[in-house]
């Protein structure tokens, strides 16, 4: 009897384990990967892409930090443009981060900016 009742409970209380809030599309494993050998940084451009893209379908809410980890994985890669929309992502979807994604897209502008008047 008491085997059943503690099957009972076990069973009860595992159906009431925490949920992640989060889909992360196994980001930590790309970012080790990246780290441990930089070549594969396109390949976590190349994945991070394809969850946020499967995560926009879905309707689910993005992670936070993954929109500014790819805006910034387009910035070492030259595309300054996608990086911007990407820290732009980030800030409206995260209020919490306006601050900083504001000072990245502000300090990218200026970049542009001074690239332009050197041009001329």
């Amino acid at each position: 009897m008491r085997f059943v009742a503690l099957a009972f409970a076990v069973l009860v209380l595992g159906g009431c384990a925490a949920q992640p809030m989060y889909n992360w599309g196994g980001y930590e494993s790309m970012l080790y990967k990246g780290y441990k050998d930089p070549a594969k940084m396109e390949e976590m451009k190349v994945g991070l892409e394809k969850h946020i893209a499967a995560m926009d379908k879905t309707g689910q809410k993005i992670a936070p930090g993954l929109l500014a980890e790819l805006g910034t994985l387009y910035l070492q890669s030259g595309s300054s443009d996608k990086a911007v929309a990407m820290y732009t992502r980030e800030r409206d979807t995260w209020p919490e981060s306006k601050g900083l994604m504001d000072a990245m897209i502000k300090n990218l502008e200026r970049r542009k900016q001074a690239s332009a008047e050197v041009a001329q």
